[in-house]
């Protein structure tokens, strides 16, 4: 498949960044002394989300259901001003683990679940650990998740299972840190944008090792952050996401490239932020998304930000207010 010229610089860039950041390894589960392990025990409810219309009986588990999860937490710390409370290394699947950010003033907080970039083989969740703090300070729960990447045991679709099962988890164990249940945002940057936008539309289909044993992998609303959404686009770079040639088979590229499921999660909010002077992922990506999300009659807006960048859109002291004003309008 032959790119434009645009296009070329986007796979270049992102395959330049893939072998340039550092990447570690899985996050595994740390051994701690009784001593520093908390355990939070909660009662167990049935709420039916926003997003769902049906509901069970108590004896009956489907997807609208949302119990809790009680989950043994790791070590916590205050930030810098003392409002949001960081807990860390939370298990969430067998070799993942996640950072719960939230307000230390008693509420029931929207939550979010956000995934990092780093062109699908780098970037960890600390590279955006500052936007989750100021997404916290604003007042909603955020659980800012690993996942597994490419080269690195991950890859489709076992990508998708830990992004899947991060929005699991959030919706169970939401209460334990003051969040609702029934009201929860993915959102994601650069290839965490991607691989988020398929994970809000179409999480339920990826069922993988989870540290959630049920619940809906399916957010109420999404908000994308300078993200490739049509991945085909991107053909040669992602061969090794995808594992496959695409034209040998198309399978996994056709599941894993988010305009296959639009029509899914019909009542997702979707807020698509971009710079315009981005050169590592062009603006032409959040146009057609937004257009195509647009004519399948989903709540969607577009923000171009007028000199932001790449990196400018998640930084919380350039644009990345920007980023925490769209998860307040879809989360209200």
């Amino acid at each position: 498949m032959k790119l434009q010229p645009a296009l070329r610089i986007v796979a270049l860039t992102l395959a330049m960044a893939a072998c340039t950041t550092e990447v570690d390894p899985p996050t595994t589960t740390p051994t701690t002394s009784a001593s520093s392990t908390t355990s939070l025990t909660t009662t167990s409810t049935s709420t039916t989300t926003t997003s769902t219309t049906s509901t069970t009986s108590p004896s009956t588990t489907t997807s609208t259901s949302v119990p809790t999860t009680t989950t043994t937490v790791r070590p916590t710390r205050l930030n810098a001003d003392g409002s949001v409370l960081i807990t860390e290394d939370v298990p969430l699947t067998s070799q993942l683990s996640l950072d719960v950010f939230s307000p230390t003033a008693p509420g029931d907080y929207p939550v979010v679940v956000m995934f990092h970039g780093g062109a699908w083989v780098g970037g960890r969740p600390d590279d955006i650990a500052p936007l989750a703090e100021e997404t916290a300070a604003a007042g909603t729960v955020v659980f800012n998740a690993a996942y597994r990447l490419a080269l690195r045991g991950g890859g489709y679709p076992m990508t998708f299972e830990d992004a899947a099962c991060a929005v699991r988890f959030a919706r169970n164990a939401a209460r334990q840190f003051g969040g609702d249940p029934g009201s929860v945002t993915v959102v994601g940057y650069s290839a965490g944008g991607h691989i988020g936008s398929v994970t809000a539309l179409a999480g339920d289909t990826f069922i993988g090792d989870c540290a959630a044993e049920s619940g809906s992998a399916l957010p109420d609303a999404f908000v994308g952050v300078a993200a490739p959404y049509n991945t085909d686009i991107l053909d040669p770079l992602l061969l090794i996401f995808f594992g496959t040639d695409r034209d040998q088979d198309p399978a996994p590229w056709v599941d894993g490239n988010p305009y296959t499921h639009i029509g899914s999660n019909p009542d997702l909010k979707v807020r698509l932020i971009q710079g315009d002077m981005d050169l590592v992922v062009p603006v032409g990506f959040a146009i057609a998304f937004d257009d195509a999300l647009r004519t399948a009659g989903y709540d969607v807006e577009l923000t171009v930000i007028a000199g932001g960048d790449h990196l400018t859109v998640v930084d919380p002291l350039k644009d990345g207010g920007e980023v925490v004003k769209a998860v307040l309008s879809v989360s209200g």
